[in-house]
């Protein structure tokens, strides 16, 4: 069990979306180079991500964070995406700095998933008595993930990314990369072949399912990125498959983190419940995802 913090103030917990920024389709054109496109994303992603902060910071509404992370996924996908026109140290330092960013937001999120979501979904028929233990620990862990997130924001490592950030890609060198739909279709194409490949293993654990989220979301977001330019049709019709896809991987991963965070819940009898309808859960997903 997660330890208490039953001797310090804690505020509640608040559900609002208000003050919430949530992603944007950045406009691009087709006569535009691949370095202008970048940048347009980038700066999205950026917009998205320092609009939260305050929120996260200054409140516990699980939804800045939620906003906040999305936006992390979104820039390191359009880096990866773009991965040919940013090389170098000074880059692979800012992919570094948006992993560790990512780490501790994801863990933060996957605390609200599992209290707002997850476990209210498996505890039917379970007295409030006997989950008061468990939502207790539960809440002593999510205000762990936010003072985490509250740390790493008031740190000089992003403190200075967003710097960092902007001046790379002021400063993005030539680049023979500048017919922008062309290069888009080859890069939907390539994360599309590699997707497919990892699905056509015949082994789907736990750790390769979640390779395939990433990737299936790296994917979505560099869709929705090229969606104004005219490409292959059947990247958009394929969007709309791999949205029910991500969808039901997500079920499966919530279910997973979740049965992992019960593992140290008490009693025995509780955990073993909990874990047994956690599975149960995951193999609804499992079934889903494969009947796709």
């Amino acid at each position: 069990m997660a330890k208490t913090h039953s001797s310090l103030p804690q505020r509640p917990f608040s559900y609002s979306m208000r003050s919430c920024a949530q992603a944007g389709i950045p406009h691009l054109r087709p006569a535009m180079s691949c370095a202008a496109a970048l940048k347009r994303i980038a700066l999205e992603c950026l917009r998205q991500l320092m609009a939260n902060t305050p929120n996260i910071c200054g409140g516990n509404d699980p939804e800045p964070i939620h906003q906040g992370r999305v936006a992390i996924r979104r820039l390191r996908a359009a880096l990866k995406t773009f991965a040919p026109l940013i090389r170098g140290r000074k880059w692979k330092t800012i992919a570094d700095d948006l992993k560790w960013l990512a780490g501790i937001f994801g863990k933060a999120r996957d605390l609200d998933v599992l209290a707002l979501e997850t476990l209210p979904a498996i505890q039917t028929g379970l007295s409030s008595e006997i989950m008061k233990p468990v939502l207790a620990a539960l809440n002593d862990a999510r205000q762990d993930g936010r003072a985490a997130c509250r740390v790493a924001l008031s740190s000089r490592r992003w403190r200075t990314l967003p710097t960092r950030l902007l001046d790379g890609l002021t400063s993005l060198p030539p680049s023979h990369l500048d017919n922008l739909p062309r290069f888009a279709s080859h890069a939907l194409k390539r994360q599309r072949a590699d997707m497919r490949k990892l699905w056509k293993q015949k082994r789907h654990a736990a750790e390769q399912l979640h390779e395939l989220r990433k990737q299936g979301k790296n994917l979505r977001y560099a869709i929705e990125f090229f969606s104004d330019l005219e490409l292959d049709g059947a990247h958009k019709h394929f969007l709309s498959k791999l949205r029910g896809l991500l969808q039901a991987l997500g079920d499966y991963n919530d279910a997973v983190t979740a049965r992992e965070w019960c593992r140290h819940i008490e009693p025995e009898g509780l955990r073993a419940l909990l874990e047994q309808r956690l599975d149960e859960r995951a193999g609804l997903a499992e079934a889903k995802m494969l009947s796709l």
